[in-house]
């Protein structure tokens, strides 16, 4: 159990402990909330990065669906391009 007696080495204050209180009792308080909106931020960022990473692959599959079908097309092309050289 610990002692709660005045220990004679300790530092003596020389406010009044009604004073430190209120004092510690802001600081304590400016640095939750300090640490609440860092905490925030980091939270939001976070979930910006994850957003866009899905974007990213999203885009890179749709950009490869649409060179398969450009080539599909390109091919397409091409072969009605010899047809026509040959019923010429």
């Amino acid at each position: 159990m610990p002692d709660h007696r005045i220990d004679a080495k300790a530092t003596r204050f020389k406010s009044p402990a009604r004073k430190l209180i209120q004092f510690f009792e802001k600081s304590r308080n400016r640095w939750k909330a300090k640490y609440q909106q860092s905490k925030t931020t980091v939270k939001r960022l976070e979930n910006n990065n994850r957003y866009l990473k899905k974007r990213n692959r999203q885009l890179k599959d749709k950009v490869k669906a649409l060179e398969s079908e450009l080539n599909q097309i390109r091919a397409t092309e091409k072969q009605l391009q010899q047809l026509v050289k040959k019923k010429r």
